[in-house]
Formats: C-alpha cells, sequence, structure tokens
C-alpha cells in the first residue's frame, strides 16, 4: 500500500470490481479512459480484463480516501531499456475536483522512480481536459508535445495532450 495525507493506493480488491466495472462502462467518460470505440463490455469480459492486468507487471491500485473507494491508478507499460512508464488514474464522477489527483499522481511517480527505478514518467490526456492539465502540470509533469485530432469524443476530433516527469526534475 501507498499512503499520502488523504489517498491510499491499495491494492485492487474482488470486492471493488463491480464498481469499477460500472465506471468503465460509463459513456460519459468512456472516450476520455479509452482509444476503443464504445461498446457493450459485458461483466465476464471486465472480469477477465482484470484478471489479466493482474497478472502482468503492471501497479493497479484502489484509490481509498477514509475506507471508501473512489477511484483507480496504475503504472504499466513499463519499458526496461529506456526506464520509462506510462501512470494513469481515473476517479468516479462525484469524486472529480477533490483535489485527489495531485496526491496519487506523487504516490504514483514516487513507486514508479524509487521502487522500479524508472527514469522518466509519461501520461496522456485529452487536451480539453484543462482540469487534468492543471493538476499533472502542478504534479511537476511539462507538456511534451500533441497529436493533433487524434482523438474522436462525442461527435469531434480532439487533440492528445503528452506529458511527461523524469527523475532529474
Amino acid at each position: 500500500m501507498l499512503s499520502g495525507d488523504r489517498v491510499t493506493l491499495r491494492p485492487v480488491r474482488e470486492d471493488d470490481l463491480p464498481t469499477m466495472y460500472t465506471w468503465r462502462i460509463d459513456l460519459a467518460t468512456w472516450a476520455a479512459t479509452t482509444e476503443q470505440p464504445a461498446y457493450a463490455m459485458t461483466w465476464e469480459l471486465y472480469q477477465e480484463r482484470a484478471r489479466q492486468s493482474a497478472e502482468r507487471e503492471n501497479a493497479e491500485f484502489a484509490v481509498d480516501v477514509e475506507g471508501t473507494l473512489v477511484g483507480r491508478a496504475g503504472v504499466f507499460g513499463f519499458n526496461m531499456l529506456a526506464r520509462s512508464c506510462e501512470v494513469g488514474l481515473h476517479f468516479a464522477p462525484g469524486e472529480r475536483g477533490k483535489g485527489y489527483g495531485r496526491e496519487v499522481l506523487a504516490l504514483l511517480v514516487d513507486f514508479a522512480f524509487r521502487h522500479r527505478n524508472m527514469h522518466r514518467v509519461h501520461l496522456s490526456c485529452l487536451a480539453n481536459n484543462e482540469a487534468a492539465i492543471r493538476c499533472y502540470t502542478a504534479a511537476g509533469f511539462v507538456e511534451e508535445g500533441r497529436r493533433r485530432e487524434s482523438a474522436w469524443v462525442e461527435g469531434a476530433y480532439v487533440d492528445e495532450v503528452l506529458m511527461s516527469r523524469l527523475v532529474t526534475d
């Protein structure tokens, strides 16, 4: 477990999966969390993907605040030659904007640098997600590029912002 002032990153438990499944299939946030087109993901498929993810070297966490599941976060896509990886986080719709993101990012980045010996941590987000970009910038990430109109979100193309942090930052 990784603990901050308000949040704890703990292993995902079996009883977390039904709640996380409802977040995953929410069409209002689908495009912001995956590059796949929306489809009717079954509970069985979601469970299988969660099992497969747990078997990989990814570090998947449930975001817990005072015993309540408020989101999920992870470190994944490890490139051991370049010592780089990606981080991602997602909060339940009612838990967004409460300031948990910066603390979760600090825990993830510390985990990647100190416990996995990474040199570079990166992430991407949609350019129209201004709150996320402010959070990532406050957590020390810098914009390093954009993929122009690379995401199709609710009938329009949106840029994808690429950001990173180095262990020396």
